[in-house]
């Protein structure tokens, strides 16, 4: 593999840092042939790929209000047996317990 070299390519690629600290070793990779692991799975350049769109997305789950909305977020408080109950109603459901919940409290409000 060869380190960066910055004085043939001077400008780095858009969303790349312009330097780093002394302690930073550049160099590139390819994934194809190495075996690098991110999050339990290996690295590819697809992969990688995939990770660098996802990223240029921006962070978070898409918005249930609007494209380009961000969603209010609740947080609440409950009793353990509760939460029990809910994961495995959505875990019976294949749902996820966000999912039971927004429906639920669709239905009551809807009769509210």
């Amino acid at each position: 593999m060869e380190e960066a070299d910055m004085t043939r390519n001077p400008k780095p690629p858009s969303g790349f840092p312009e330097s780093f600290g002394a302690d930073v070793r550049v160099r590139n990779v390819d994934l194809d042939d190495e075996y690098l692991m991110v999050g339990g799975e290996r690295l590819t350049e697809e992969r990688a790929e995939q990770l660098a769109e996802r990223a240029a997305r921006g962070v978070g789950r898409p918005s249930l209000t609007a494209p380009g909305e961000r969603s209010p977020a609740l947080n609440l408080r409950i009793p353990s047996s509760t939460r029990l109950r809910l994961n495995a109603v959505a875990a019976a459901q294949g749902r996820s317990a966000s999912e039971v919940v927004r429906e639920a409290l669709d239905d009551y409000l809807a009769r509210h």
